[in-house]
């Protein structure tokens, strides 16, 4: 006992003799990173067709006192453009993708960030515009309330239009909880998700992660959803919801799973997935649209560190019509920092299903990119 009290000792005396002493410090010992690339995109219809430099530059600071800043920003220049507008249509020139304040009391294990930083919760991922408070110091238990005003795709290599106001001004709000059953590989996570004047949404999510003999893993989760539409905007008073089953199983870098997604009659759960969501897809047209029943396939793996692959196919049906959606994507990570990445997108949609920012229903979209990150 006395030995494990001497080492904590230690530890805690060597944490915090390295944290900065001064905001001047916290400042200096940031960290900076960035990188520098291009991005192609082909379309064989009206979707644009248009290719780019993108760089981006970033910094984070040391926390002091629990506090920390950080802010990043993209400039996206034109190479060229198919069609007038297209480069328009898809990109912003320049863009703050992080601009944040953040504090974390690591004693009370409580935090706060407020600004433009990156998000992964039920329904909201990518980069988001608002403000998320956790706190995780109950056993077995962490708690989280995030108000979003505003969403961006941002990936490594690409940032869409910049950030997009899917609702009023209020955003929404999302409250949620994470359980982990004690000496079970079963967490529960209960959340109420709240768009004002869309939808007031409940919802729980059951995960599982077995792990199996020679390093062989499966996971899979239930995910049931309740939805109330906001009679005034829908001019429908009838709720509905959704049922998400998953499952999946992983060895030595190797990862294939299978889904089905099922969601109510009425308005389904229509602009559920504004401000993003967890599915296998880049695109969800249909998905969430009232009576559609969605099933779906996925692999993934990696070769010897260097070679990524990523696959994925869904059929949705709607009312006896149908949406085929596919992607595939390759990544060569060639030189340390240095990537290459090759994808195809492709979409065949009979049913009268759009997506946010409208598109053609039939297509293939090819993509390129390479880059280097520091």
């Amino acid at each position: 006992m006395l030995r494990k009290l001497v080492l904590c000792c230690l530890y805690g005396g060597i944490v915090f003799a390295a944290s900065p002493k001064t905001p001047e410090e916290a400042f200096m010992k940031g960290i900076v990173n960035g990188h520098i690339g291009a991005f192609f995109q082909q379309s064989t219809k009206q979707d644009p067709t248009y290719g780019d430099l993108n760089m981006s530059l970033g910094y984070n600071s040391q926390r002091f006192m629990g506090y920390k800043v950080g802010a990043e920003v993209w400039l996206v220049p034109k190479l060229y453009e198919a069609n007038k507008n297209d480069f328009e249509r898809a990109q912003n020139i320049f863009v703050f993708s992080k601009l944040y304040g953040d504090f974390y009391n690591e004693y009370e294990k409580f935090g706060i960030t407020l600004g433009r930083y990156e998000i992964n919760e039920e329904w909201m991922t990518h980069n988001t515009e608002g403000l998320s408070v956790t706190y995780d110091k109950l056993d077995n238990i962490s708690l989280a309330f995030v108000w979003a005003f505003r969403n961006a795709y941002v990936k490594n290599y690409y940032l869409s239009d910049g950030f997009r106001k899917m609702f009023d001004w209020s955003g929404s709000l999302l409250l949620r909880a994470d359980i982990q059953i004690p000496n079970a590989p079963l967490k529960i996570e209960p959340y109420l998700y709240i768009a004002p004047g869309f939808f007031i949404s409940p919802g729980i999510k059951l995960k599982l992660h077995l792990p199996l003999k020679q390093g062989i893993y499966f996971d899979s989760h239930i995910h049931l959803l309740s939805y109330v539409p906001s009679e005034k905007y829908y001019k429908v008073s009838s709720s509905s919801g959704l049922v998400w089953i998953e499952g999946l199983m992983g060895w030595n870098g190797f990862e294939g799973g299978v889904g089905l997604v099922s969601v109510g009659g009425g308005v389904g759960v229509n602009r559920i997935d504004s401000f993003g969501q967890h599915t296998p897809f880049e695109r969800t047209v249909g998905v969430f649209y009232g009576n559609a029943v969605t099933v779906y396939g996925f692999a993934s793996t990696k070769i010897m560190d260097y070679v990524s692959l990523y696959g994925a196919i869904r059929g949705t049906f709607i009312d006896k019509k149908n949406i085929l959606n596919w992607e595939a994507r390759i990544n060569f990570d060639i030189y340390k920092g240095v990537e290459l990445g090759l994808g195809l997108l492709g979409m065949s949609n009979q049913t009268e299903a759009i997506g946010y920012f409208n598109g053609t229903k039939n297509y293939i979209m090819g993509r390129g990119f390479i880059q280097y990150s520091f």
